[in-house]
């Protein structure tokens, strides 16, 4: 094979157009201007020495005697480093001059910008080489790309991340990954653009690629030969879908050879790590590397020092955590790393340690939750969410210990905190299917799985309720039953209409509760009562209930996630009272702390009764965005006001007021506007900062229709909602796939803040067929 060296002096030409990193080459430039070697570090493919190449064009006004290029991922035997750069500068060879000598001579009065590209193989040569060149030179500066830092003094390194994932709105203007895409797509075929039809899948494909160009890259060529869609449902298999394209530099003719070329730079004892660190799933701290990684040929003590090698190498990612670094393998890593994993024959014994460790994690939290280091936990917990989902998978494919169990049942806190409460119940399922003989731990997550089903007011939870109770009858257990009275009394509160019976159930359940010491279901109980009495025109005792929870946790002052919620319950007994002032002063001052525990649904509760309390003060604009943004807020959690009629019947209220004051038309967009709110800048809006009215109209408002927030495609496909048909002829009727039909229905309840196609039906104002309208005339 034909190998030509570069043995021309200048700076290297780009053959492909240049797309986004904006922020990256304002930083190399700046890095320049204060060290004299800067070294460019990242992973495989994310696009170093394209950034490197095209900062050196932009800056090439700024070195009057020159920029070289030198690229050096062929070059094997550092004794020719000199050699090599030499003829890259375009210094002819002689014989009685050693190429050092020749540099040296040639840079010492130069003020020059030297490039060299892909230095993770020659570090050490490198650092000597590049020390002796600044040594002998005032003016020379070194711009390196390599997968590590060179480790020189005064070195400054700079790296280069992904691009940057994008959002599910994103378009090729303001994302770097999509303009990549698309650029390179529309190079391999012509007639691609990015439409409202396919967005879902390049917007998915990028975020499944990480972002790394060279995949995009390698997964754009591919549309030659299979739609986007056969290439989405590929990816799993992306070392072999990602290959083909010929290009100089043969590290990247497939994604699996820049892999490999970091994998051969590593240490046995690095890629073993490597391989170990690919069962962690988004992420994990240095106490779950040194744990779960060591043993056999590491031992622990090495782990720190092997993961601190491979983030040199760009291998492992490090970010700042909640209270630590945090570390992360992209996907593409990963996946290769447990390749090598399974090769050996090592992933189930890795895995199980993982789901141990885990597992520890989820039983102390469980333990310390509802307590004064919640929100801690809550953060610790959402960061590892991804490795709780992959050891209570695992723990469900190899049940033992009822480790599925005390996996769902000790992260409790995080289904609660984080408003994950529909994922928890599926999770409970599974494990009861796993395990099926009762046990404590079985009672227990049916005890979680009632209440979290009742929480979102599904009447199937009624069903695990008996489960519950069934379980503690036949383990006579009086921890499991004092739970099971609890939810069958929630259970009564929820659907029965005996008041008196209901209270006097929960004042039994307080007494079994408050004896055996069991806080959670005591605490909820009193959350429980207190919004019943406010939503049934009983404020003064939903405050006096509030009040006796408070004086239950006063051992815990720093709890949040139930003194959040009880002062949501006063901010409703206050409105009830007509204390509106106080209500609302009370509401704007917990939605802070309800943003920064990340609870969906205490903001939704909170910004609907602030909602409630504008109506009253007549302010109802700020009232009408508040109730849409309350509307998106509760769909994420699949309830409305935990389904309690008195209080759907009072929303049902405010919403005819604010109808009536603006006008159908008015309330609308409004309300819709409400909807598209991000949820710090609607906490923004309900705490009285910011825009208190949407504009009039707003800006994506069409002619003063109720679906102007809507895109062309979406209202067609809305007409085609109104004609009844379902998604699958909609994709049919339009031409496009299931998933794009999914995606637009998805969107268009989104944007017009409704719950169900029969409300989208009654937004879209069509006109009459002319019989209809004779009829009517009739």
């Amino acid at each position: 094979m034909t190998q030509w060296k570069w043995a021309r002096a200048g700076a290297r030409n780009e053959t492909t157009g240049f797309v986004g990193r904006a922020a990256e080459l304002e930083a190399v430039r700046r890095a320049v201007t204060e060290a004299r070697v800067v070294t460019l570090t990242g992973l495989g493919g994310v696009g170093k020495t394209r950034v490197a190449v095209r900062a050196a064009h932009q800056m090439a006004v700024d070195f009057p005697d020159g920029v070289s290029v030198a690229e050096l991922s062929g070059l094997r035997d550092a004794e020719f480093l000199p050699n090599t750069v030499a003829s890259a500068v375009g210094l002819p060879e002689v014989a009685s001059t050693e190429p050092m000598d020749q540099l040296i001579d040639h840079f010492s009065d130069k003020h020059a910008l030297l490039v060299l590209d892909t230095c993770e193989h020659l570090v050490e040569a490198m650092a000597m080489f590049v020390d002796i060149l600044l040594s002998h030179s005032a003016g020379l500066v070194f711009l390196l790309t390599s997968r590590q830092p060179v480790a020189l003094p005064g070195e400054f390194v700079l790296p280069i991340p992904p691009m940057p994932s994008p959002d599910a709105d994103a378009n090729e203007q303001d994302n770097d990954a999509l303009a990549l895409f698309v650029s390179r797509a529309r190079a391999a075929l012509p007639s691609f653009s990015l439409t409202e039809e396919n967005r879902s899948e390049v917007i998915a494909l990028c975020r499944r690629l990480d972002g790394i160009p060279l995949a995009i890259e390698l997964a754009a060529v591919r549309l030659r030969t299979m739609p986007l869609e056969q290439i989405l449902g590929r990816l799993d298999d992306r070392f072999r879908l990602l290959a083909g394209v010929r290009t100089a530099q043969a590290r990247h003719h497939t994604l699996r050879t820049t892999i490999e070329w970091s994998h051969s730079l590593c240490s046995e004892a690095e890629r073993e790590l490597w391989a170990r660190l690919s069962v962690f799933a988004g992420g994990f701290t240095l106490a779950a590397a040194e744990e779960v990684g060591s043993g056999g040929e590491l031992e622990g003590r090495d782990v720190l020092d092997l993961l601190g090698a491979l983030v040199d190498k760009s291998v492992v990612q490090r970010t700042e955590g909640v209270l630590e670094y945090r570390y992360h393998l992209l996907d593409t890593i990963r996946e290769y790393g447990a390749e090598q994993l399974e090769q050996n024959g090592r992933t189930e014994e890795y895995t199980r340690r993982h789901q141990d460790f885990f597992l520890r994690m989820a039983e102390r939290a469980g333990e310390e939750w509802l307590g004064d280091q919640q929100l801690e936990w809550g953060g610790r917990l959402a960061a590892d969410f991804d490795n709780f989902r992959v050891a209570m998978d695992f723990a469900i494919a190899h049940p033992a210990d009822q480790a599925a169990f005390r996996l769902v049942n000790g992260l409790h806190g995080l289904w609660l905190g984080r408003s994950r409460l529909t994922e928890a119940r599926r999770w409970i399922e599974k494990a009861l299917a796993a395990e099926p003989e009762p046990t404590v731990e079985q009672g227990v997550a049916l005890y979680y799985g009632s209440y979290f089903g009742l929480l979102q007011a599904d009447r199937a939870a009624q069903e695990t309720v008996r489960r519950c109770r069934a379980v503690a009858e036949l383990l006579d257990d009086d921890f499991l039953r004092a739970r099971a009275l609890y939810v069958e009394t929630y259970e009564m509160l929820m659907w029965s209409r005996d008041v008196e019976c209901t209270m006097a159930s929960y004042e039994e359940s307080r007494r079994v509760l408050r004896a055996s010491g069991d806080l959670h279901p005591l605490v909820a109980g009193y959350l429980n009562t207190a919004v019943f009495h406010a939503a049934h025109g009983n404020p003064t005792q939903s405050l006096s209930d509030a009040d006796e929870c408070l004086r239950e946790l006063e051992h815990l002052p720093r709890e949040r996630w139930a003194r959040n919620y009880l002062t949501i319950a006063q901010v409703l007994a206050l409105w009830a009272d007509g204390k509106f002032a106080e209500s609302r002063e009370l509401g704007r001052r917990v939605l802070p702390s309800a943003l920064d525990q990340g609870e969906t649904m205490s903001l939704a509760a909170t910004v609907e009764f602030l909602s409630w309390v504008a109506c009253a003060e007549q302010d109802h604009e700020h009232a009408a965005i508040l109730l849409g943004g309350s509307t998106a807020l509760w769909r994420q959690v699949g309830t409305t006001l935990w389904g309690v009629r008195a209080l759907t019947n009072l929303r049902t209220e405010t919403e005819n007021a604010l109808m009536l004051r603006l006008g159908a038309e008015r309330f609308t967009q409004v309300y819709a506007h409400g909807t598209k709110l991000e949820v710090s800048e609607l906490v923004n809006i309900a705490c009285g900062h910011g825009q208190r009215t949407a504009s009039s109209p707003p800006p994506d408002v069409v002619n003063g229709s109720a679906l102007g927030p809507l895109t062309p495609r979406e209202r067609e496909v809305a007409d085609l909602i109104v004609e009844g048909l379902t998604n699958r002829q909609i994709a049919e009727r339009l031409v496009i796939s299931k998933r794009t039909a999914d995606t637009h229905v998805e969107h268009i309840l989104t944007k017009l803040g409704v719950t169900s196609r029969v409300q989208v039906a009654g937004l879209v104002d069509r006109p009459k067929p002319a019989e209809d309208r004779a009829a009517l005339d009739a």
